[in-house]
């Protein structure tokens, strides 16, 4: 469902599951130059902090494995999302990461 609504949003798909030595990643997509490496998470419960879902060593793993890709999928930039999924949720959250 993360991918169907990136892909509807005007993203083209570069990969689902992908793994690279230990990075994984749940779905790449790009759009317009820009790398996106989606972590896609799914919670019975919504804690407030909804960017708590992914750990701050987790994000930074998946922007170098972004970043590894960048030339191969030409592209200048690497975005880290999450996509969270609750039956709490009248839509899934769609929310940039930042390494702090």
């Amino acid at each position: 469902m993360a991918a169907e609504m990136l892909l509807a949003s005007g993203h083209h798909l570069v990969a689902k599951d992908f793994r690279m030595g230990r990075f994984q990643a749940d779905v790449i997509t790009k759009k317009d130059g820009v790398l996106f490496v989606v972590e896609v998470k799914y919670r019975k419960c919504v804690p407030q902090e909804v960017w708590l879902w992914v750990d701050p060593r987790q994000i930074q793993r998946l922007l170098l494995l972004g970043a590894s890709l960048l030339s191969k999928h030409q592209c200048s930039e690497v975005e880290v999302w999450l996509v969270g999924f609750s039956p709490e949720l009248d839509a899934p959250v769609l929310l940039p990461l930042d390494v702090n």
